[in-house]
């Protein structure tokens, strides 16, 4: 009797630089995909993520056509977006970047509340600009600072 049917694949959650004659994955490449995972681990923790579903629809204006967005919210509390230049390639496996110089004037739709918006390089995690707001009737407009491929915002209420 044989197991077809039983789901008998795996999984290892290593990327293709792991090799036989270098298991550590010690690469320049490996660095900067582990490093990259660590930006995004860091920007991640700046939330209380479990809170929040996916949502794009506080942002109302300013995508660019041919950006590709992302964005998770709790409403009213905290605000995630990530944007990049780039395209599926014609088997939708992998993304043909543009890098460039951006920047982008966004509107948001946030609720009354006082807010702490920053602006995140998702290479390296580090806040490329950040200002405190209150919001009170309306929309809010927002200038990313310039950047090259990709861009993250966190948007968080404050007291």
């Amino acid at each position: 009797m044989g197991v077809r049917g039983r789901g008998a694949a795996g999984f290892n959650q290593l990327n293709g630089l792991y090799t036989p004659e270098d298991p550590a994955g010690n690469a320049p490449d490996n660095d900067r995909i582990l490093g990259a995972l660590r930006s995004l681990k860091q920007f991640m923790q700046g939330f209380d993520f479990v809170r929040m579903k996916p949502d794009r629809d506080f942002v109302v204006g300013g995508i660019p056509s041919g950006v590709i967005y992302r964005g998770m919210s709790e409403p009213g509390r905290q605000y995630a977006l990530y944007m990049h230049h780039s395209r599926l390639n014609r088997r939708g496996s992998s993304y043909e970047v543009f890098p460039g110089v951006y920047r982008e004037n966004l509107v948001f739709n946030l609720p009354y509340g006082n807010y702490q918006a920053e602006w995140v390089n998702p290479s390296d995690g580090s806040v490329i600009a950040s200002e405190k707001f209150a919001h009170t009737v309306g929309f809010r407009r927002m200038t990313t600072p310039e950047y090259s491929v990709d861009i993250a915002l966190r948007i968080r209420v404050t007291q």
